[in-house]
């Protein structure tokens, strides 16, 4: 039986996770990471280098067997987000789950249009014009409406992308927003609890609340780390941003009380300089990055300790960063963790790797059929 693949393709960075199944639950069986270029903000600008690393990813991940499906996270400018509502009556006069499917597909039937619908996420429920409420199911009322988060994509992007793995021996490819990645990820559709989920890229910083498993809140912010090693160019004459990144990932800290003083050798070059010099410039730059983070959650009214803000992103392994955002708000934090995959704990606490984990978990909308009644199925 073939594997089933997933890819997460971010500006400096694409991550492959490959898995068969195992007791119904994905079992990885590789996860491969690979610096890249040719994608900026989710669309590929170079065809030609694209198609070499997915090339590449797929016979380093899949080792000659045969993908029969793949699933690719979008985001940034890969896909367009609006808000769409649709009321359904209750057909019982509880809102039972196939009030819900048939609210989902009536969403699905109204946003299906020129560009392609990846996903429709529920972020609210209102019942009979009432307040909204994050918990519909086994509630009276008669009319049911639900709004709905909607993401569309470029119809050329998708082919364009679709035709590269296509010619590269994959079966089948279908396209999810990162969003439904992580949610698949943390499991949130078995979390009660509110509990935000911050995503700190190269080129972006995402802000994403979660509760009673729906999506309360998702922000972009377009300000991500790679400032960071732009900073430590200016500050240091380092004329090489590769060297600039290294640095910090090595040596680099998110707090300067946290460094002892001490000299580091920057990559490269004969040059020393002292870490908590190095640490201060990387700590304005993470300070700012997250104060935005932070003023996203009090907005949202996510405050006080018992709150829990996950981190994941790329951007979020340099040291200290934990405690850089624990010490600004106030909060709990700690890694995400991939949940419902068979795999080492340490990859599935990798802050890389949990849009391509989350991935493997995605299923496509399948409109399910019309429940009817005895009386009907005796008619027919």
């Amino acid at each position: 039986m073939g594997l089933t693949a997933s890819l997460d393709m971010g500006s400096e960075k694409m991550v492959m996770a490959v898995a068969g199944e195992s007791g119904g639950a994905p079992r990885l069986a590789a996860i491969k990471m690979i610096a890249s270029a040719g994608v900026e903000e989710g669309v590929v600008t170079d065809k030609a280098k694209v198609r070499s690393y997915l090339e590449f990813l797929l016979k380093e991940g899949a080792k000659g067997q045969p993908v029969e499906m793949m699933h690719v996270a979008l985001s940034g400018k890969a896909i367009r987000v609006t808000e769409q509502k649709v009321t359904v009556s209750v057909q019982r006069k509880i809102v039972k789950e196939s009030d819900l499917e048939r609210a989902d597909s009536k969403c699905w039937d109204a946003t299906a249009g020129e560009h392609p619908v990846l996903d429709c996420f529920p972020v609210a429920y209102s019942l009979d014009g009432d307040s909204p409420t994050r918990r519909p199911l086994d509630r009276s009322g008669k009319a049911l409406t639900v709004t709905y988060r909607v993401y569309t994509a470029s119809g050329n992007n998708l082919q364009e992308l679709e035709k590269m793995l296509l010619e590269l021996g994959v079966g089948e490819v279908r396209f999810f927003p990162a969003v439904r990645a992580f949610a698949a990820g943390v499991g949130v559709q078995g979390r009660n609890e509110r509990f935000a989920l911050v995503d700190m890229g190269a080129s972006h910083t995402g802000v994403l609340l979660f509760a009673n498993g729906l999506l309360e809140k998702e922000v972009i912010l377009p300000l991500g780390t790679e400032t960071v090693d732009t900073d430590i160019c200016e500050a240091f004459k380092i004329e090489d941003i590769r060297q600039a990144r290294k640095l910090k990932q090595d040596e680099g800290s998110a707090l300067r009380s946290a460094c002892r003083n001490e000299k580091v050798e920057i990559p490269g070059l004969r040059k020393q300089i002292e870490k908590r010099d190095l640490a201060k410039v990387i700590q304005c730059r993470m300070e700012e990055l997250l104060e935005g983070v932070v003023f996203q959650l009090q907005q949202a009214g996510f405050t006080g300790p018992e709150a829990e803000v996950l981190l994941t992103g790329g951007g979020s392994r340099l040291a200290d960063t934990l405690s850089l955002v624990e010490k600004l708000s106030g909060q709990h934090c700690r890694y995400a963790k991939a949940r419902g995959i068979q795999a080492a704990d340490e990859v599935l606490l990798a802050p890389s790797c949990l849009i391509a984990l989350g991935l493997l978990l995605c299923k496509p909308y399948e409109p399910s059929e019309e429940k009817t009644g005895w009386f009907s199925r005796l008619f027919k």
